[in-house]
């Protein structure tokens, strides 16, 4: 015999009463994302990833290293170089001017 009954919290669940055994079955917790969730989600992971430019050039440098062009370290080294080269940029850390001193700024 099974019985439907509403358990605290707002759970719904069943109840199976055999003889000797008892089975309660509860409807999971499962958290269903919104739209906007997902929107959030897809902008984060947009933000993070390197420009269609960048892509094409890190893709490049990764065929000439799968067709032996160049070797895998070399390629490696010129990625991760240039890597870190446009993140200094971006954050206008040291050397990002291209070795130049501006006129602002002393000897």
């Amino acid at each position: 015999m099974a019985t439907k009954q509403r358990r605290s919290g707002g759970r719904e669940g069943t109840t199976v009463n055999l003889p000797g055994v008892t089975a309660e079955f509860h409807q999971p917790d499962h958290y269903i994302p919104t739209r906007d969730d997902l929107a959030g989600a897809v902008n984060t992971v947009r933000s993070r990833l390197p420009s269609g430019r960048s892509m094409v050039f890190y893709g490049g440098l990764g065929a000439l290293a799968v067709f032996d062009v160049l070797a895998w370290p070399v390629a490696a080294a010129i990625g991760v170089g240039t890597a870190l080269a446009q993140q200094s940029a971006a954050e206008g850390g040291p050397g990002s001017a291209g070795g130049r001193r501006s006129p602002a700024q002393p000897s």
